[in-house]
Order: C-alpha cells, then sequence, then structure tokens
C-alpha cells in the first residue's frame, strides 16, 4: 500500500487542482469527501481510496487501489474544514440529457441554481423519491463541486445528471410543470392528477425562472406552491421535495 506523509507531494498537488471545476473537467475526474458520502458509491465508481489509519479496516472490503495518507495530507486534500479521513478520486459521470429523459420517473431541471447545498439537498431528494435524474440549465453550480457532493450524502452516485441544451430537447409529450410565484395554477393532488413522469422546471434562489421558460414559446404549464400571505418564496430545496413528492405520496 502506497503511504503519503508530505503536503507538499506531487500527488497531493496533482489532486488538490481538483477543486477547481476547470481542473476537474480537463482531467475528467472529482473528489468526494467522507466515509458516509463515499461508502454510497460501488466500487465502478471510484479509481483510488485515500484513507487515514483510523478508517483502513472500515473500507478494506473495497477492492480498490488504497493510498494511506496523514491527518496533514487528508486536510490538505479535503475542502470541509473538519475533514473525517476518506476520500475517493473519482471518475467523471457519464449520463446524458436523452438518457435521462428515457428512464422511467419524475426529472427535475434546475435553472441557474446557486446554491451547493441547495444541489446536494436536491440530488439527495431525488433519489429518495426514486426520480430519473436531475437536468441543469444556464450558470448552476457544478454537481461536482465538493460541497455539492458533500451535502447530497453520498446520492450523487445514484441519481443521473446532465447538462440541458434548452427547452427545445424536452418531449412533446411529457407534462412540464415551471414553478414561479405568478402562476394562476396551484401545486396540488388534484392539478396534477394523471400526470405521468413530469417535469419539474425550478429556478434560481435569487432570481427563479429565467424568461426562457415563460416567453410564451414553449406550451409549459406554469404553476405555484400555495403559501400564506407575506411569505414570498421557498427554498429551492424546499420547492423540490414538495413537486417530487406530490406525485410519490
Amino acid at each position: 500500500m502506497r503511504t503519503i506523509t508530505s503536503r507538499k507531494s506531487e500527488r497531493v498537488k496533482e489532486l488538490t487542482k481538483l477543486h477547481k471545476k476547470s481542473a476537474r473537467y480537463a482531467a475528467g475526474h472529482f473528489l468526494a469527501e467522507g466515509p458516509a458520502v463515499v461508502s454510497m458509491a460501488s466500487s465502478t465508481q471510484i479509481e483510488e481510496l485515500f484513507l487515514t489509519e483510523e478508517f483502513l479496516e472500515e473500507f478494506e472490503s473495497f477492492d480498490i487501489p488504497t493510498t494511506l495518507v496523514s491527518a496533514e495530507v487528508m486536510s490538505e486534500l479535503c475542502e470541509s474544514e473538519a475533514p473525517r479521513g476518506v476520500l475517493a478520486l473519482c471518475p467523471l459521470p457519464t449520463s446524458d440529457c436523452s438518457e435521462i429523459l428515457s428512464r422511467p420517473g419524475q426529472v427535475i431541471v434546475l435553472d441557474s441554481l446557486s446554491d451547493p447545498g441547495n444541489m446536494g439537498t436536491i440530488i439527495r431528494t431525488a433519489h429518495a423519491a426514486g426520480a430519473a435524474g436531475i437536468l441543469t440549465f444556464g450558470s448552476c453550480v457544478d454537481p461536482l463541486n465538493s460541497k455539492v457532493v458533500r451535502s447530497s450524502a453520498g446520492s450523487l452516485f445514484h441519481v443521473p445528471i446532465a447538462q440541458l441544451a434548452g427547452p427545445e430537447v424536452l418531449p412533446r409529450d411529457r407534462a412540464v410543470f415551471v414553478l414561479t410565484g405568478h402562476a394562476d395554477m396551484e401545486l396540488g393532488p388534484q392539478t396534477i392528477s394523471g400526470t405521468d413522469k413530469p417535469i419539474w422546471v425550478i429556478g434560481s434562489e435569487a432570481h427563479g425562472i429565467s424568461d426562457t421558460w415563460v416567453s410564451g414559446k414553449w406550451n409549459f404549464t406554469q404553476m405555484r406552491i400555495p403559501m400564506a400571505a407575506g411569505v414570498e418564496s421557498l427554498n429551492a430545496a424546499v420547492s423540490a421535495a414538495l413537486c417530487l413528492y406530490s406525485q410519490v405520496i
């Protein structure tokens, strides 16, 4: 087993480059940290494990090349403030838009979502609700951002995610619901009754849905979540959960 004890190791420098989005996509790899996150991955989704000594026994069943690192090296490799001693080098996922849209189940489209915590929570919720996958549109936060990966609690390894070129790619025979606070129709059992495999479009935290989705060019159903007077909006992750579970429960 290889051992790394120096923060200045060339291997450490190479891996920490993956903290940047451009480097991740150039190298074709990303990092996943934490025992709970890494344990959710299959052996085919991990190329190499980096462990501190306390986690060697816990992950010995993983038939994956493993490197033992010091606590100081692990701190250098991880972006969290208090790393737990487990890091995985993973190949980039290969899902595409057409694959996700052909799968059974609901689809979430995220329009320029910027908060990593919200992105990770939506991935986790989509996994729990059995969704077909997630499509990102516009200037979304990178789904492989370390904060997204951590907040997904490992569900990132089970929910396909791909970039959506535009609304024109969506199947014409699928119901597309665009969440906006100005819609006349309210989310509820009656409004989505009989709808098969809906596609939900959820906007950014600060600006909501972009004009692309409400321009009138597309025959999409605009919908709002009912709220008490004086409440401007809900958190994007909460909105996604309400939409997904309006079909499940």
